[in-house]
C-alpha cells in the first residue's frame, strides 16, 4: 500500500515538473518575441495599464490662464508675424536697439488758439486755430506713422501769453495733458499757440490816393506772417517730449475785399498758403521723428489673476506674441489729476490675442502678488 502510494506521489510530482518546464519554456518564447508572459497576466496588465492623458485644446485663442499653452501661443504668433510683417523693419538710427519704433503710438492733436484774433479779420481767415489743428491731424493720418486723434475743440492753456511754457504753480498745469490723455486714450498730446498771422504793412491794400502813389513809386510789402509755438507732452508721464517755435511768411496776393478761409484749397494756392503748408509739413515730420523713439505706454484696463486686458489694438502694429514690460503707476491722493510716478516691476507679459481696440495678455505672476491693477501700464521700450 505504501509502495503504490509512493508510486502515485512520484507520478504526480513528475507531472508537476513537466508542467513547470512547459510553462517556463512558453514564458521564454514569449519574452524572446517581445510578448508578455501568460503567467500572472491579469496582475501584469493591471500594473502597466496606461493612465488617461488629457489632450491640449486645439483652439489656442484662450482668454483665461493661458500660461500652460504660452509656448505654443508664441510659436503660432511667430508664424503670424512672419506672414504679416511683409516690410522689413529698419531700426531708427537715433535708437537702433529700441523696439518702440516698430509700433504706432497714439497722438491727440488739440487746439491751436490764435493769440491775436483780430489778425484773422484781414482776408477773412476765420477759425485759424481749428483749421491748423485739422490740417495737422490729416497729415498725421496720411503718414500712417501714428494713430492720430482729432481734438481741435480742446484748449490746453488758460493763459496764451505764457503758453506753452509750463510753470509749476501756474494755471498751465501738466495735469491737463494727463486728463486729455485719459479722456481720449492717447499717450501723447500735441498743442500750441499761433502767435502771428498778421500782414507786414496793412496800408499796402489801402485804396486812398496816397497809398496808390506810394505803391506806384515803391514796391509794397504784401508779405504775411505765420508763427506758432508747438508743444508735445506725454500725458501718461507728464514729460515734455518736444517744444519748438515754427515760422514762415509769404506774399498775400489777395485783394482787400476777398475772403479766403484758412486751410481751404484756395488758401493753399496763394504764396502765403504754400508757406503755411511747408510749416505744417515740417511740424508733422518733426513730431513723427521725435515720437518714434519714445517708449509706448499702454494702459491696463482689467486684471484677473494672471490675465490682463490692455487698451491697445491691431492699429498699433502689435501682433500676438509681442512681449511688454509691466510698470506700476503710483498717484498722489492730494493731486489725482497729475501724472503718476511709474515703477518697473521686472515682470513681462505676453500678448496672445488682439482686436481693433483691445488686447488680451498673460503674465507669469498673479496681479495681486506684484500689485498690478487697473490703471497701471504695459510698456515697450
Amino acid at each position: 500500500m505504501l509502495k503504490s502510494g509512493s508510486a502515485a506521489f512520484s507520478v504526480r510530482r513528475g507531472l508537476a515538473l513537466v508542467s513547470s518546464l512547459c510553462i517556463a519554456l512558453l514564458a521564454g518564447q514569449a519574452s524572446a518575441q517581445g510578448q508578455k508572459p501568460t503567467v500572472e497576466r491579469a496582475e501584469v496588465e493591471k500594473a502597466e495599464e496606461p493612465k488617461e492623458v488629457k489632450r491640449e485644446p486645439v483652439n489656442l485663442v484662450i482668454t483665461k490662464e493661458v500660461g500652460r499653452t504660452q509656448n505654443k501661443l508664441d510659436a503660432y504668433a511667430k508664424i503670424i508675424r512672419q506672414e504679416q510683417e511683409t516690410e522689413v523693419f529698419e531700426p531708427n538710427s537715433l535708437c537702433p536697439s529700441a523696439d518702440a519704433p516698430r509700433y504706432r503710438k497714439k497722438l491727440a492733436i488739440a487746439g491751436f488758439p490764435l493769440e491775436h484774433p483780430g489778425q484773422s479779420v484781414f482776408g477773412g481767415l476765420r477759425e485759424v486755430g481749428k483749421a491748423v489743428s485739422t490740417s495737422l491731424y490729416q497729415r498725421f493720418e496720411q503718414s500712417e506713422q501714428v494713430q492720430a486723434f482729432s481734438a481741435p475743440q480742446l484748449q490746453m492753456f488758460a493763459s496764451l501769453t505764457k503758453a506753452p511754457t509750463m510753470m509749476v504753480g501756474s494755471s498751465n498745469k501738466l495735469g491737463k495733458y494727463s486728463a486729455v490723455s485719459r479722456e481720449m486714450g492717447a499717450q501723447f498730446v500735441m498743442s500750441g499757440v499761433i502767435r502771428d498771422v498778421g500782414v507786414n504793412d496793412p496800408s499796402a491794400w489801402s485804396t486812398d490816393y496816397g497809398s496808390k502813389v506810394k505803391r506806384a513809386l515803391f514796391s509794397a510789402d504784401t508779405n504775411r506772417n505765420f508763427e506758432l509755438d508747438m508743444i508735445v507732452h506725454d500725458g501718461y508721464t507728464g514729460q515734455v517730449v518736444m517744444e519748438k517755435r515754427y515760422s514762415g511768411s509769404g506774399r498775400w496776393d489777395v485783394s482787400r475785399n476777398n475772403q479766403i478761409s484758412f486751410g481751404s484749397s484756395r488758401f493753399f494756392e496763394t504764396a502765403y498758403g504754400q508757406a503755411v503748408e511747408k510749416v505744417l509739413g515740417d511740424m508733422t515730420s518733426d513730431v513723427i521723428a521725435q515720437l518714434d523713439c519714445q517708449p509706448m505706454l499702454v494702459p491696463i484696463t482689467e486684471v484677473i489673476g494672471k490675465d490682463l486686458l490692455l487698451d491697445v489694438g491691431t492699429p498699433s502694429g502689435l501682433l500676438p506674441g509681442a512681449i511688454m514690460h509691466l510698470v506700476r503707476a503710483e498717484s498722489v491722493l492730494a493731486r489725482p489729476d497729475e501724472p503718476a510716478q511709474l515703477w518697473d516691476t521686472d515682470v513681462e507679459l505676453h500678448i496672445h490675442s488682439l482686436s481693433l481696440d483691445s488686447a488680451r495678455a498673460w503674465m507669469p505672476k498673479l496681479g495681486s502678488h506684484i500689485n498690478i491693477q487697473k490703471g497701471d501700464y504695459a510698456v515697450i521700450y
